[in-house]
């Protein structure tokens, strides 16, 4: 049994059943309807559906953890909302589509899907290195693959209007299922090595170092006790970059890490592998993290222990991530039962870094839409500080550019209202052959201009490594 093919024979009869309830639906609702099938594949790598090269030019979105055996591969859009932070809109938005599509009710099979994000400030305006890239968007994807611990899957999505004939409609989604099927190649095009060239930091060292000092000065214990400062990298890059080589190489040294790519044509691609999960929702049960603390890996174990020991015992450190952890906790406690966590962080190490981390898990009270959560959490204190609105008039005063998608939520939910949402951290906006590196760091009482500098160079160097298809 070859399940890399569709097996659309097999499938004819329930697609015409599910063709006919949507332009039943049609007519009765006297509005577009979307039909979505989803088929059961066989691919141990869904990342090489996206590397068409008759699909460049459209919309391409994949999000992988490889640790957790997940990954989402999204191409084209069947619908697009553009998102500036009203929640209360867009779950509008949701009801109204989840009560206009027709597809596999079957709990086994994942239900239809969106993908998106949106900006750290969504309501602020973009300046001119996010000026084309949308403040924040969900698409619900043409075709969406899907594999998780359960299996592998192919959901194709269409519109139908309530004056389309059955045939019709049958004729043009097999072709539309043909056209995903011979997307479905077993290997990926090699990395290529590829010339980045550095041109200018923003802020630059000085400035940076000024900012910092400034913000020392607002620092007050009981009053401003963290604020998260940003700089950008800029570089320019090869016109033949891949941003599918650039998560190849992600995906590689960070299993522990979500490594995605969103891929808007003309507008630009946003890219990079997050260590942060923001939350995760499923059934009412919630999980999210506080990661905040960090300091470099050894070049042995025995200096790698030394390391992780030093983290555990920095005061400054311990500080910072204890600033996140009890903000996470004051945010979330009104909404659910019960949370849960350990007392003291653990060490959560990837390939150039160690961060302190604690997980964190509750039962919600009631049910609630994914991004409802999103807002209630974001921004943490991680990327912002604490208390947050405190920081954040600090940073709009002091940073002097804009931060888009980094920093901001990003992930997917169906149309349930469930899903997994990240922290747009190490992570780079690419564009007119340049890319933005952008990484920051929490600024408390006991930090160092020098030393956090460094901190944010760690960071960036992951980016940059993937953007010349090197290895980390």
């Amino acid at each position: 049994m070859n399940k890399k093919r569709l097996k659309l024979k097999e499938h004819r009869e329930i697609i015409k059943k599910r063709i006919s309830s949507a332009i039943e639906l049609s007519k009765k609702i006297n509005n577009q309807t979307i039909l979505s099938h989803t088929f059961e594949i066989d691919m141990v790598d869904i990342l090489p559906i996206l590397t068409h090269p008759a699909d460049r030019h459209s919309i391409r979105i994949y999000l992988e953890k490889p640790s957790e055996g997940f990954s989402m591969a999204g191409m084209g859009s069947i619908i697009s909302i553009d998102f500036k932070g009203n929640i209360v809109n867009f779950n509008k938005k949701v009801a109204d589509i989840k009560n206009r599509i027709v597809y596999e009710k079957d709990k086994k099979y994942p239900p239809p899907s969106f993908l998106g994000g949106y900006a750290f400030s969504p309501e602020l305006e973009a300046d001119i290195t996010w000026k084309n890239f949308p403040r924040g968007r969900f698409i619900l994807p043409e075709c969406l693959a899907t594999q998780n611990s359960n299996g592998t899957w192919l959901t194709i999505s269409t519109i139908v209007n309530k004056s389309d004939s059955l045939s019709k409609v049958l004729n043009r989604f097999l072709k539309l299922c043909i056209t995903y099927e011979n997307r479905m190649p077993v290997t990926l095009p090699p990395i290529s090595s590829l010339p980045v060239d550095k041109f200018k930091d923003v802020p630059n060292k000085q400035t940076y170092f000024k900012t910092i000092n400034q913000i020392l000065e607002r620092l007050k214990p009981g009053n401003v006790e963290k604020v998260v400062l940003s700089r950008s990298h800029h570089v320019k890059i090869a016109q033949n970059f891949s941003v599918v080589s650039g998560i190849q190489i992600l995906r590689s040294a960070y299993p522990k890490c979500m490594s995605f790519f969103f891929s808007f044509p003309k507008e630009g691609i946003f890219f990079g592998s997050t260590p942060e999960r923001l939350v995760r929702l499923k059934n009412k049960s919630i999980e999210t993290v506080a990661l905040a603390g960090t300091i470099s890996r050894g070049k042995n174990m025995e200096e790698d222990r030394l390391l992780a020991e030093k983290l555990r015992k920095s005061n400054k450190e311990r500080e910072e991530h204890r600033f996140v952890l009890e903000q996470i906790v004051r945010n979330l406690e009104p909404l659910t039962e019960d949370l849960n966590f350990n007392e003291y962080p653990g060490v959560l190490k990837l390939k150039n870094v160690q961060h302190l981390k604690t997980t964190i898990f509750g039962k919600l009270k009631q049910d609630q839409h994914i991004l409802n959560i999103v807002k209630n959490l974001h921004p943490t204190p991680a990327v912002a500080g604490s208390p947050t609105s405190d920081a954040l008039r600090i940073i709009q005063k002091l940073e002097a550019h804009d931060r888009g998608w980094y920093c901001g939520p990003l992930g997917w939910t169906d149309i349930n209202g469930d899903g997994e949402f990240f922290v747009g951290l190490r992570s780079a906006l690419v564009s007119e052959h340049k890319a933005h590196v952008f990484a920051g760091g929490g600024i408390v009482a006991e930090s160092v201009a020098e030393h956090e500098w460094d901190e944010t160079e760690l960071k960036i160097q992951p980016i940059i490594t993937a953007l010349s298809g090197g290895q980390i």
